[in-house]
């Protein structure tokens, strides 16, 4: 099963995963992953770092462009260590062991970023995930996963509403 956690930019996606997890360790001792917690300079968005699910390590992940060295993301830069760690955070885990990915994008759609490893591992086993997109990549998502069973959870509310402490009852 993979669990889509959806809603639009900013909605607080990774806030709410954030909040769940305690209700998601209660469920899935095992879990593993990686959330993307936004890096703050003077109050304005600077980057991402990738936070270790298993290790609680921070390691930096995006950066605004011109400030490092990687692939472009947008406004961003992929830095290539923390795309090396989010690849080997998904790959590390056993079929049992939920899988949190904070977040699949446009990237990964074309085919970038952690799709490599995040698709192999699909392919592989039913490993279950719950995996974090924007709502308007949704059904692109849903498409790049087909024959896969996909259940929307909508961060915002919307749809069938889940709080903090339903999500682990869910997953």
């Amino acid at each position: 099963m993979i669990y889509l956690l959806t809603g639009s930019v900013g909605c607080g996606k990774t806030t709410f995963l954030e909040r769940a997890l305690p209700s998601l360790r209660e469920r899935n001792p095992n879990l593993d992953g990686y959330l993307s917690l936004r890096v703050l300079a003077g109050g304005e968005t600077a980057g991402y770092d990738l936070q270790d699910l298993r290790s609680a390590e921070r390691i930096p992940f995006l950066r605004m462009c011109g400030e490092a060295d990687g692939f472009r993301v947008g406004p961003y830069v992929l830095l290539p260590p923390g795309l090396a760690v989010a690849e080997a955070i998904i790959r590390r885990g056993g079929p049992a062991d939920l899988l949190i990915v904070d977040e699949v994008g446009p990237l990964e759609l074309a085919g970038g970023g952690v799709w490599p490893a995040l698709s192999g591992e699909f392919a592989g086993c039913d490993r279950p995930a719950l995996v974090v997109v924007r709502e308007t990549l949704v059904d692109d998502i849903r498409a790049a996963l087909a024959g896969r069973e996909i259940k929307i959870i909508h961060a915002d509310g919307s749809g069938d509403p889940v709080s903090f402490g339903d999500l682990g009852g869910r997953i």
